[in-house]
C-alpha cells in the first residue's frame, strides 16, 4: 500500500488526501460548467460547492467526534484538528447538501439543477474515496482464517491501519465496486430523467444500502448499537432518507403529470 504519495521537502502528499481533493475537484469543475451554460455565472455556482464543501467538513467532523467520542471527551480540542484526518461522509454529505441549498438560495440559483449537477461527481467520489482508502490502510476489512475459504474477489492479504498484513474481506474493493455501479446509474439517470432535483435521491439510497452491506465486513474498530456498527446505523438513515425523498419526487411527477392538461392537436 502507499499511503504517501509523494513528499516535496517536509511536505507529506497523502493519497488519500488527493483522490478526495480530485472528487471534489470534479464536483466544482461540474458547477463551474453548468452554472456557465445555464446562467454564465460559473464563479456564483462555484460558490455555492464552496459553502457545501466547508458545511460538509463541519457535518464530516461532527460526526467523527460522534463515533469516537470516548476518545475526544478526553482530548477536545483535537475535534478541531481537522489536518489531522477524520471525517464521517454521512453528515458530511447532509450538511454539504444544506450548506449548498442555502447558498443557493441566496445567489438565486436552481438548487435542484446543482443538486443534480452533483449526481455523478458523488458517485465517483464514492469510488476514489475506497481507493483511497486502499492505499492509506483506513476502512479494512475484517480478518478471515483462510482465503481459500473465501472467493478470491472477496478476500486478500490485506494491512490494517497498524500495517499488519493478515488474510482480510476486501471491504475497499467492494467500496471501489460501489462507486463503480453508482456512477453507471447516475449516467443513466442522466440520459433518461429531465426534470431537476431527482437523480440525486436513488444514488443517495443506494449508496446508504451499500455502505451498510459493506459494514458488515469491515474490521475497523467502531461503537456498536445494538447488533449493528454505529456508522451502519447512519447508513440506514442516509438510505431511508433517499428512498424517502425518491419517492416523494416521484409522487410530485405524477401528481403534476395528472393535473396538466393535456393541449388538442
Amino acid at each position: 500500500m502507499h499511503p504517501e504519495l509523494f513528499r516535496i521537502g517536509r511536505i507529506v502528499v497523502q493519497s488519500y488526501t488527493v483522490l478526495l481533493d480530485v472528487a471534489v475537484v470534479a464536483g466544482l469543475a461540474a458547477l463551474a460548467w453548468r452554472g456557465h451554460r445555464t446562467q454564465q455565472r460559473s464563479h456564483a455556482w462555484i460558490d455555492t460547492g464552496l459553502a457545501a464543501l466547508l458545511a460538509g467538513i463541519v457535518g464530516g467532523r461532527i460526526e467523527h467526534g460522534i463515533i469516537h467520542w470516548t476518545y475526544f471527551a478526553e482530548h477536545p480540542i483535537e475535534l478541531l484538528q481537522v489536518w489531522n484526518g477524520g471525517l464521517g461522509w454521512h453528515m458530511a454529505i447532509i450538511l454539504g447538501m444544506i450548506g449548498l441549498l442555502v447558498t443557493c438560495r441566496l445567489l438565486k440559483i436552481d438548487w435542484r439543477t446543482a443538486f443534480d449537477t452533483l449526481t455523478i461527481p458523488l458517485a465517483l467520489g464514492a469510488g476514489l474515496t475506497h481507493a483511497g482508502c486502499l492505499l492509506s490502510r483506513c476502512a479494512y476489512g475484517e480478518e478471515v482464517q483462510s482465503l481459500a475459504d473465501y472467493p478470491s474477489y472477496l478476500v486478500a492479504e490485506l494491512p490494517d491501519m497498524y500495517n499488519v498484513i493478515l488474510p482480510r474481506f476486501s471491504t475497499q474493493l467492494y467500496g471501489i465496486a460501489l462507486g463503480v455501479v453508482l456512477l453507471i446509474v447516475a449516467v443513466v439517470l442522466s440520459r433518461v430523467i429531465r426534470r431537476p432535483g431527482v437523480m440525486i435521491w436513488p444514488i443517495l439510497a443506494l449508496l446508504g444500502v451499500g455502505m451498510f452491506g459493506i459494514g458488515f465486513y469491515r474490521g475497523d474498530s467502531v461503537p456498536m448499537a445494538g447488533q449493528f456498527r454505529l456508522d451502519q446505523v447512519f447508513d440506514l438513515a442516509v438510505a431511508a432518507l433517499g428512498i424517502i425523498l425518491t419517492a416523494i419526487t416521484a409522487w410530485k411527477r405524477k401528481r403534476i403529470a395528472k393535473t396538466t392538461p393535456i393541449e388538442p392537436r
